[in-house]
């Protein structure tokens, strides 16, 4: 009988971040996710449905030890916890993602989900994966690097802002999904934190560049997510400048670990968040499930 169950409600959400900090204390920087990531997928965009795109895998009633989140693109994240029960873990989820003709995703460092998910035939995917950088917050980070003429990079200034916010996420993404709706909600969530949500502002006054920093304040890690620049700016260290901000402030509020997130295909991504003194940690690596 599977331990596999749907999304339910904001308990369900609970439950899921609670099981995210235990992971990260026992094995950060080597869990797929952070907990701030959480609250960012569950409200990036109108299209998420959390009953029909989220799966938890109970070891008993009220017991969660992994869930599996798909996303509209037809990847799925797995996170289990602890290590131990992944060939369980494996079995039940794999159905589960099979009916969504998805592709999963396990960090490489997992070895008994890689090790469950290749005894059930699941096969590496040749397309690539996502690095997890990390970056060390003992010390104070540097100051940031000189800013072109004109520019500067401040926190947002509150609710009053929130359509130009918005507006930088569409431009630097090249997405209509960030409506002025979706980011006033996010906005409000429990674990958003305006001093982390930065900004840089270019002479005109429009917004140029943004970055959105998570503190996970359990386990002291600070995470960026998501970082994105308009086209007419970029080249021009704004994210960068935005990153050693943010890294600064995480730090004043008490990490001592960051981390952010990177595809592998995109040189020019990996490269920037290294200039900010990130390294390579882990990967999370894609695999395709067997057709019965």
């Amino acid at each position: 009988m599977s331990n596999l169950r749907p999304y339910r409600d904001v308990a369900d959400f609970e439950a899921m971040k609670h099981l995210v900090t235990q992971a990260w204390a026992e094995r950060g920087p080597h869990v797929e996710c952070a907990v701030g990531d959480l609250t960012w997928r569950l409200l990036r965009n109108a299209q998420v449905r959390p009953e029909e795109d989220i799966a938890l895998w109970e070891r008993a009633p009220g017991h969660l030890a992994g869930f599996a989140w798909a996303y509209g693109n037809g990847d799925v994240d797995l996170l289990g916890h602890p290590l131990a029960q992944a060939d369980a873990f494996a079995r039940d989820v794999l159905s589960w993602v099979r009916a969504r003709h998805a592709t999963l995703w396990a960090l490489e460092s997992n070895g008994p989900l890689l090790e469950a998910l290749q005894r059930l035939g699941c096969q590496r995917t040749p397309n690539g994966c996502y690095l997890h950088l990390a970056l060390s917050l003992h010390a104070r980070p540097p100051p940031p690097p000189p800013l072109p003429a004109g520019y500067q990079v401040r926190a947002v200034r509150g609710p009053e802002e929130v359509a130009a916010r918005a507006l930088v996420h569409r431009r630097g993404f090249g997405t209509e999904r960030m409506t002025t709706q979706v980011y006033a909600r996010l906005m409000e969530a429990p674990r958003y934190q305006p001093t982390l949500d930065l900004v840089a502002e270019a002479p005109d006054g429009s917004l140029a560049a943004c970055a959105l920093g998570w503190l996970d304040e359990a386990n002291a890690v600070g995470e960026f997510e998501p970082t994105a620049c308009v086209p007419e700016h970029r080249r021009r260290g704004l994210v960068r400048a935005l990153l050693y901000e943010g890294l600064a402030r995480m730090h004043g509020l008490g990490a001592r670990q960051a981390i952010v997130y990177a595809f592998d295909g995109n040189p020019a991504s990996v490269a920037l968040y290294q200039s900010a003194g990130f390294s390579v940690v882990d990967r999370n690596l894609g695999h395709v499930v067997p057709i019965p």
